[in-house]
């Protein structure tokens, strides 16, 4: 698997996923649908799990529901973090106290995108893969700043998978 040398920050997790128009998904290209398998590849090297990208990957690429139609489901998300070793700890929608990393989901205002967030100082969280430029604010910042409302339902829509180590 090709990526770009900018796809990857100097600790070794993804990022800039526009980039990755080389990378198969489905029968799109990551840097359209691939958010799913990013946020998951993040969280493993983040727990220190002993896989590759390119296992990941292929993980997600192969099963992807309808070809990515839908990007990645909950569903194909939840099932690749207990596949490379982690586990849901918990669902949360907008507390995030004692949250140590996790997955978010939320909407953009055009479509769904997962993030790989983790704990840094204070009240702020480092989250991998967004547009924003600045990747470390507390959680309140990013939710005003990325969270926006559905087409559908005039609603924030949002929630973090807390993870941790399988047992």
């Amino acid at each position: 698997m090709y990526l770009p040398t900018r796809c990857r920050t100097e600790d070794g997790y993804l990022v800039h996923q526009s980039l990755m128009t080389e990378v198969p998904y489905g029968r799109y290209t990551a840097d359209r649908k691939g958010c799913g398998f990013i946020a998951v590849y993040n969280a493993v090297r983040y727990f220190a799990r002993p896989y590759t990208e390119e296992q990941v990957h292929r993980f997600f690429h192969r099963q992807v529901f309808l070809g990515g139609v839908l990007g990645t489901t909950f569903f194909h998300l939840t099932r690749g973090v207990y596949r490379f070793g982690l586990r849901v700890k918990g669902i949360r929608y907008r507390n995030l106290s004692g949250v140590e990393a996790g997955i978010l989901w939320y909407h953009t205002g055009k479509t769904k995108h997962y993030v790989f967030l983790r704990r840094g100082e204070g009240e702020n969280f480092h989250y991998y893969n967004t547009s924003y430029a600045r990747q470390e604010m507390p959680f309140r910042d990013f939710y005003t700043n990325h969270v926006k409302k559905t087409p559908l339902f005039k609603l924030p829509i949002m929630f973090t998978l807390s993870l941790g180590k399988k047992k």
